[in-house]
């Protein structure tokens, strides 16, 4: 996770307030279902096989979650298109998996739903911090 970190420090013109601690779980999930040079990819950055990193994904987040004042999260958002296979969806950690429409309304009040937000986050952020923006593009901006 250190060489992970130390790149995208490394690649950020503007500074970096991310860890690889904090996105190396999602990563390893999304490599369990990804197939052929994605996979490939995936597992070179992450240091292990794909199923080796879900479940070494797994102990960091409860190991995580265990530490008094740390808590943790992890959600994965998917376009409507997308099907995933069920083992793998099945494999996610609960509460882990969304799915975006397309339409900006609609996916940022999903992106909201259930406040999920402020429930992984004790309270301390109320929403997500994105606004989808009004095109079909499937980029993200800082609210």
């Amino acid at each position: 996770m250190n060489g992970l970190t130390a790149r995208w420090a490394a690649a950020s013109k503007d500074g970096n307030v991310s860890s690889a601690a904090g996105v190396w779980p999602l990563l390893a999930h999304v490599a369990g279902g990804a197939e052929g040079a994605a996979r490939a990819e995936l597992e070179e950055s992450l240091g292990l096989p794909a199923g080796q990193a879900r479940d070494a994904a797994r102990e960091l987040l409860a190991a995580m979650g265990a530490m008094r004042g740390l808590d943790t999260a992890v959600r994965l958002w998917t376009k409507w298109t997308l099907q995933p296979k069920k083992e793998w969806e099945a494999s996610l950690p609960a509460d882990a998996h969304g799915v975006l429409t397309g339409d900006p309304r609609t996916d940022n009040r999903a992106l909201d739903a259930g406040r999920w937000t402020v429930k992984r986050t004790g309270g301390l952020i109320d929403l997500m911090p994105l606004t989808l923006p009004r095109t079909r593009r499937w980029c993200w901006r800082a609210r």
